[in-house]
């Protein structure tokens, strides 16, 4: 149905073609470049403050919109209009379907789960204005960090929208992303004293982790091999494995854990006052599924006990994180969502960790969740973003819920 390309959501993508145009434009400001392929008109401008947005209406509109929200972005990088998530291949498909689709950069990058659902809720005014007819549905779909942001709306704004795809989401809230990436960073100071700059709560301006420096510590050693096995062996931190491809991929989740913990701590911290947004001080680190005989394994997770550095999170933090957000479960409209069983950025526990919220609200019948047996995150192939973006608007048509 929808020949879509997915393609890794957390990542940096390149600045959009319209990046000259939106970047002139001041608070209020619109452009329209020139419209073409299947749409009828395209507008481009800002709101407050600093976010930039895209609306393109298609010439033979269905009277259906769709709100796409991006993922994660460096806080270093440009506020800008990128193509991301492969947003621009969507967004085409989307077009040759008869779907006006609109966008926003949002004010500012980085963790921006609060500041990403007020700049993507305000596309609803601009969509209005901008579309020949009232829709008769509209649709969200949400990447990443961006999956948290159309969550957050799905949840709050139920009247106003009627069906969410979430990919590869943080869908669990952000206490289960920064706890997990947190436990990471921790469980590897304390197995490989040294090897990281900084620590839990910061690291040096611009880190960059080198994932050269992690591989030529743990790959010749045996007894750091052990080490980072009993970390995948933790219930705080399972790290994903690519059953084919076992021990390499085992070293890139820790790799991609402990980079994206050190691309996002500096400005979690900033968003929470400069109190400390994660804690450990009465975990006490124990067997998830172990990978190496009890023998091996215990006095290593008592190594892990002994030596860890506890942190103790702060009350006020731990009130921005669950404010932005904590899932209620409390949905009201159909939510699809999909995941990669090992997926190293956004861990699946996201999505049982959902499960749960909607199971105590009691409201299963407006989720349905899809686990694709793959390794990484965000690999979704344009087949099953299509058929998954398919069966929600039949879900939203016919009140059927489809299979997982």
């Amino acid at each position: 149905m929808l020949a879509m390309v997915a393609v890794a959501a957390c990542g940096d993508g390149v600045v959009a073609p319209s990046a000259a145009v939106t970047a002139s434009l001041t608070l209020g400001q619109t452009a329209e470049p020139p419209a073409y392929g299947p749409w009828a008109r395209i507008v481009e401008g800002t709101t407050g403050p600093g976010a930039l947005y895209a609306i393109y209406v298609p010439t033979r509109w269905n009277r259906q919109t769709v709100t796409v929200a991006h993922g994660f972005r460096d806080v270093s990088t440009p506020v800008d209009l990128r193509d991301q998530d492969g947003l621009y291949a969507t967004r085409e498909a989307l077009g040759a379907l008869g779907y006006a689709v609109a966008y926003s950069s949002y004010s500012e990058n980085g963790f921006a789960v609060k500041d990403g659902a007020q700049r993507t809720h305000q596309l609803r005014g601009l969509l209005a204005s901008n579309l020949p007819a009232t829709p008769t549905k509209n649709y969200l779909i949400g990447y990443s960090l961006g999956g948290g942001v159309a969550l957050t709306l799905a949840e709050k704004f139920s009247s106003q929208y009627d069906g969410a795809l979430l990919v590869c989401g943080m869908v669990g809230g952000s206490r289960v992303q920064t706890q997990y990436l947190g436990h990471v960073r921790a469980l590897a100071d304390a197995y490989f004293p040294g090897m990281l700059p900084g620590n839990v709560l910061g690291v040096p301006a611009n880190t960059v982790i080198n994932p050269m420096t992690i591989i030529g510590t743990i790959a010749p050693n045996p007894a750091n091999q052990a080490k980072l096995l009993a970390m995948a062996s933790t219930a705080q931190t399972p790290l994903p494995i690519d059953p084919a491809n076992f021990f390499p991929s085992l070293l890139e989740s820790l790799i991609t854990g402990v980079s994206f913990h050190a691309r996002g701590i500096n400005n979690i911290v900033e968003l929470t006052h400069g109190f400390s947004p994660f804690g450990n001080t009465s975990t006490v680190y124990s067997v998830g599924t172990p990978l190496l005989p009890a023998a091996a394994l215990t006095p290593l997770l008592q190594l892990a006990n002994a030596t860890v550095t506890r942190y103790a999170i702060d009350p006020a933090a731990e009130q921005y994180l669950s404010h932005n957000f904590t899932p209620s479960g409390d949905l009201r409209i159909p939510v699809l969502t999909v995941h990669n069983a090992y997926d190293p950025a956004v861990p699946v526990q996201h999505e049982t960790a959902l499960l749960n919220a909607v199971m105590t609200a009691g409201a299963t019948d407006f989720l349905s969740q899809r686990v694709i047996n793959r390794y990484g995150h965000c690999k979704v192939n344009a087949t099953e973003i299509s058929d998954a973006f398919g069966d929600l608007t039949s879900w939203v048509a016919s009140g059927v819920k489809p299979a997982p």
